[in-house]
């Protein structure tokens, strides 16, 4: 038996010979009757046609998220964007270099951020297309924290001092209530987390114990960070 297939072919052979149709009549109906008998091709097209279509919304989202970004965070502040290009482990564990200076409206004393909701450093070099970070915790750094907790409890603030590598040491009375994994944040900066406890040292009798303190972020993983630049 003659398969479909088989019988649109002949006909379109019969019409090549038996009639002298315009030239663009005929090679619409061969395209017509190809893509008939060989039908994948045109659904892999499509396929192959939508899959590129994703990628390039993909992209674009991307794009207007990092334009969302560098437009600001609020009417009194701009958050940039910026790659680590250098810094963040090993012997360079506190400092940071980053490929956004001058040029992306970054200053002296902007503050360095993880997605804006941890403090990471602050700017203390600037170049035209590049800017230096020295991290919270950098060896010798002071910095007042406060325990994160409900909003209708008083803070009290404490001062850490930094051991490097995103670390703090500081001392509490020993009653303070306080385990591993809590949250402190920046007493000047609220919004934003400096760190979570990491051990507690305690001697019997002794009214005081030491807390270590380190960054959520170690900074040998950080690629990206976010600045808060003020707006002049």
């Amino acid at each position: 038996m003659i398969s479909l297939q088989s019988k649109v072919f002949w006909a379109v052979l019969l019409v090549l010979v038996f009639f002298g149709g315009s030239r663009g009549f005929i090679k619409n109906l061969i395209i017509k009757a190809s893509l008939f008998l060989v039908p994948e091709r045109e659904s892999r097209q499509a396929s192959n046609q939508a899959l590129a279509l994703l990628i390039k919304i993909r992209d674009l989202e991307r794009e207007n998220l990092k334009l969302k970004k560098a437009l600001g965070v609020n009417g009194k502040n701009r958050l940039i964007p910026a790659n680590i290009v250098f810094g963040g482990g090993y012997l360079f564990s506190d400092i940071l270099f980053i490929n956004q200076g001058e040029n992306a409206g970054i200053k002296i004393g902007d503050l360095v951020t993880y997605q804006n909701k941890i403090l990471i450093g602050r700017i203390t070099e600037v170049g035209a297309d590049w800017s230096k970070a020295a991290l919270l915790g950098h060896v010798g750094d002071k910095i007042t924290l406060r325990q994160d907790a409900l909003e209708n409890i008083q803070f009290v603030p404490m001062e850490a001092t930094g051991r490097g590598g995103g670390e703090f040491q500081m001392e509490m009375p020993a009653e303070t209530n306080l385990k591993i994994g809590d949250i402190f944040r920046s007493a000047e900066n609220p919004e934003y987390i400096a760190g979570v406890v990491d051990r507690i040292s305690s001697e019997f009798d002794e009214p005081f114990k030491e807390i270590s303190v380190i960054s959520p972020v170690s900074p040998v993983l950080l690629d990206e960070v976010d600045i808060i630049s003020k707006n002049d």
